[in-house]
């Protein structure tokens, strides 16, 4: 019983935090939505992998609002295989890409002079290819699970060059899978150029 209350007592609060910054953000004006493009380097292996995507920014509020998109992302893995039968014993290290389409859902704030966006990213493996050949190519590899859900954190500055377009760098650190084993994290840095929609 007192395990039911103190969930109610948890469930009420956070019911209540969230209307409180509904109320809050509906009392301040509201800026334009943005829709752009975003350009990032994240790294793995030591090496920025590139990727690219279109972004959306749903703004409840001059602060408060919630980003999301839809990207394509790359990773680099790189791991030592041995083969060894009757006929031949090799071991060599063996590197490839894998591709990921990625779907973030942020929530964002804007502080006085940094933007600061936070949440959930959905990232589901496409495709790979081998990219250092050697004595050991590989025919077929795959990922299990194919879909993968991570935390993403990202620190941005938004700079203006007209009243609606913006440009706006980005420091990325995210974990691909809170879930799953390895908890692979990764660093990055993101160009993102977005402008506003119509307020109609």
């Amino acid at each position: 019983m007192k395990k039911l209350f103190f969930f109610a007592h948890q469930l009420i609060l956070i019911v209540l935090l969230g209307l409180s910054i509904m109320s809050f953000a509906q009392a301040q004006e509201k800026k334009s939505d943005m829709l752009g493009v975003l350009f990032t380097g994240e790294s793995t292996l030591n090496r920025l992998s590139p990727n690219i995507g279109v972004v959306y920014e749903r703004n409840f509020s001059r602060k408060i609002g919630v980003e999301t998109g839809l990207f394509y992302r790359t990773f680099q893995e790189e791991f030592f295989v041995t083969i060894s039968n009757d006929f031949v014993n090799v071991s060599d290290d063996v590197r490839f890409v894998q591709g990921f389409v990625a779907i973030p859902v942020l929530f964002r704030f804007d502080a006085r002079f940094v933007q600061i966006s936070l949440g959930p990213q959905v990232d589901i493996f496409a495709k790979w290819h081998q990219i250092r050949k050697s004595e050991i190519n590989l025919t077929d590899y795959s990922r299990s699970p194919r879909i993968q859900v991570g935390p993403l954190l990202k620190i941005g500055k938004e700079i203006s060059f007209k009243e609606t377009l913006i440009l706006e760098p980005e420091l990325r650190y995210g974990i691909r899978s809170i879930v799953w084993e390895p908890k692979e994290d990764y660093f990055g840095i993101g160009l993102k150029l977005k402008k506003g929609l119509s307020k109609d």
